[in-house]
């Protein structure tokens, strides 16, 4: 039976940040953060194509283009100019609200022209202000260390996020591609794509997969199957301890039986506490073999 997946609340690191924004000190924004204002033209307006952000929800902009018609445009958007086309503009930080604006039939937005780094200033609006998926966020983490070199724990430290998060989110992005389009589509949780990463197993990989793409995947369902697969590992390891058990005896009774035989043939004289081993020996052996 199919189970949908929840609607993602907003993280825990835009409910951190939304507050703050503006205390934030962010010098990828170049030497001026805070410029003039302008309407730009609709029309002369397009998307980053390297906006990490890569579905929009229709409903959810739909409902944008009605606050705007009913109340105005609150925050303005950020543009970079086009370097191909002088008359042209990008979006950097605010490409829902130009989608939500096209919708409601405006010609114009207020905008604010952007001459810092464009790339880390996309990434870093997405991931505070807006509820990427997990796979989305997974990769405008990477693309956030990819472009400004960072390690792991520096943007820790840049992000205000805790190391661990960005490590299961870079963990996430070794599962394939195509599946992770699918899933930041289906809305699969992080910690069901963070527990398939962990399995090193090609095809209980591709099930668990299968399964989560089919709503079929929790995380308490991954933590059965991995103490399911830990009993059948004891269990091998156990097998495996009795062959190697039985390989010993094999390998070991060859080896008593000529000492014994010499012990004969030489007329060995044998201590009391020799004789009581080997009666005990014999013992055994009359148990194991009759």
């Amino acid at each position: 039976m199919k189970r949908p997946f929840k609607q993602r609340p907003p993280s825990a690191f835009s409910q951190t940040h939304s507050e703050i924004m503006s205390q934030v000190d962010a010098p990828f924004l170049g030497e001026g953060k805070f410029r003039h204002s302008f309407e730009a033209g609709i029309d002369k307006i397009s998307p980053d194509p390297n906006q990490p952000r890569r579905s929009f929800d229709q409903a959810a902009l739909d409902e944008l283009a009605e606050s705007l018609k009913a109340q105005g445009q609150l925050q303005p958007i950020l543009l970079r100019q086009d370097p191909s086309h002088r008359d042209m503009w990008i979006v950097v930080a605010g490409e829902r609200r130009w989608r939500a604006a096209k919708l409601a039939g405006w010609t114009s937005i207020l905008a604010v022209p952007h001459e810092g780094n464009s790339t880390s200033a996309a990434l870093m609006e997405n991931l505070m202000r807006v509820d990427l998926s997990p796979v989305e966020e997974a990769r405008g983490i990477r693309n956030l260390l990819d472009h400004n070199n960072w390690s792991q724990r520096k943007a820790a430290v840049e992000l205000g996020m805790d190391q661990a998060r960005i490590s299961r989110a870079i963990r996430v992005l070794s599962l394939p591609e195509e599946f992770l389009d699918l899933a930041g589509k289906s809305a699969v949780p992080m910690n069901v794509l963070v527990g398939i990463a962990r399995v090193d197993d090609t095809a209980r990989r591709e099930g668990l997969m299968r399964k989560a793409l089919a709503g079929e995947l929790t995380v308490a369902s991954l933590k059965n199957n991995n103490a399911a697969e830990e009993v059948q590992m004891e269990k091998a390891i156990a097998q495996g301890a009795d062959r190697r058990r039985r390989l010993n005896i094999t390998k070991t009774a060859p080896k008593i039986i000529e000492m014994l035989r010499q012990a004969g043939e030489n007329n060995t004289e044998f201590s009391t506490a020799d004789i009581a081993a080997l009666r005990s020996l014999y013992e055994e052996l009359s148990k194991l073999v009759g």
